[in-house]
């Protein structure tokens, strides 16, 4: 399979290939505009927050003046009664005094005590009244407060509320240029693999397959499979289940993990230059350095959907790939 001799020559590779410049300048023009919009976001954030405890404390205020005024108002209410009842005794007072004054049986002493009684009558009122005008003045006043405090609740409303759709319009524009970067990232990423693709195929494109007499043989990496394909270089197993894929030999292994888009691969040297190479999506259970044994486990397939799936295997030695269906034991060979 070309595609595992491109991916066993990638892993000998230490340095990246050159980035098209295009698709640099748009990575790191996107990755500008990202943490422009996110620190745009972060600046509104704080914002909505800033307005919010505003209007949560013109809430406050606005409740605390309406509780107050309730308070005035039920004291005003007291107040135009007294004076309703001061100006009812004044008139009372003062015809009682007008009677005495014209009664000419009238004592000289009763017409004075009616005339203290009738001023007393007329400066409580006066107060009460100075009073009542007082409070209508503070009413009033906390009523243009009131009315004042409401006209700013509802304009951090709208202010909050611009907010939040300024935010959400943000964080879609935010959204769009977090994918589009994720793409050119993607593009720079399969770029690069391109590039060391190219270079791998002017250096190795040309390589003989090894065809002669194997100086060992291997077991087979799985054991349940439906049909298998072979090529001149690799064998790839079909299979419908779950199952282990063991190690054919034993050896350390050199490489464990995903790479680039090839899938996870698996990667043993056995000694005397010979390596082998898995690949599939497997569950991978090993780790580079390990030293494993003929059978060991290295990982177990996956499944994911009703078609078959595939692991790919390969023998290479110095580096390349043999005809790997000779490289398989004796019983190996008979079984499939």
């Amino acid at each position: 399979m070309k595609l595992l001799f491109l991916t066993m020559s990638i892993l000998s590779m230490n340095t990246w290939g050159a980035v098209p410049r295009n698709a640099g300048d748009d990575l790191v023009r996107y990755r500008t505009e990202v943490m422009e919009l996110g620190s745009r976001l972060s600046s509104l954030e704080k914002e909505i927050g800033s307005k919010s405890n505003l209007y949560v404390s013109s809430v406050e205020q606005i409740q605390q003046f309406e509780s107050d005024i309730k308070l005035y108002r039920e004291k005003l209410t007291e107040l135009h009664k007294d004076v309703r009842q001061a100006r009812n005794d004044n008139k009372k007072i003062i015809h009682h005094y007008l009677i005495e004054s014209e009664s000419e049986v009238a004592e000289t002493w009763q017409k004075k005590v009616h005339l203290e009684l009738l001023k007393q009558a007329q400066l409580k009122l006066k107060n009460k009244e100075t009073e009542l005008i007082s409070f209508e003045n503070k009413v009033a006043e906390f009523d243009e407060k009131l009315a004042a405090l409401k006209i700013d609740e509802e304009e951090l409303s709208m202010v909050i509320k611009e907010l939040e759709n300024r935010k959400k319009e943000t964080m879609d524009i935010y959204l769009t240029k977090v994918k589009s970067k994720k793409l050119a990232e993607n593009k720079v990423e399969k770029n690069k693999i391109l590039k060391k693709v190219s270079a791998i195929k002017k250096t190795f494109s040309q390589e003989p397959i090894i065809l002669k007499k194997p100086d060992r043989f291997f077991r087979r990496p799985v054991d349940d499979f439906s049909t298998y394909t072979t090529s001149p270089k690799g064998i790839t197993f079909k299979f419908q289940a779950v199952q282990p894929v063991k190690a054919v030999g034993e050896g350390k292994v050199v490489f464990a993990g995903d790479l680039a888009s090839y899938g996870q691969v698996v990667l043993i040297d056995h000694g005397q230059d010979l390596r082998t190479v898995l690949l599939g999506k497997m569950d991978v259970k090993v780790k580079k350095n390990d030293m494993v044994r003929d059978g060991d486990i290295l990982a177990y397939t996956q499944k994911n959907s009703t078609e078959e799936q595939s692991l790919y295997f390969e023998v290479r030695k110095k580096n390349t790939a043999q005809n790997t269906i000779l490289w398989l034991d004796q019983n190996g060979v008979s079984k499939i």
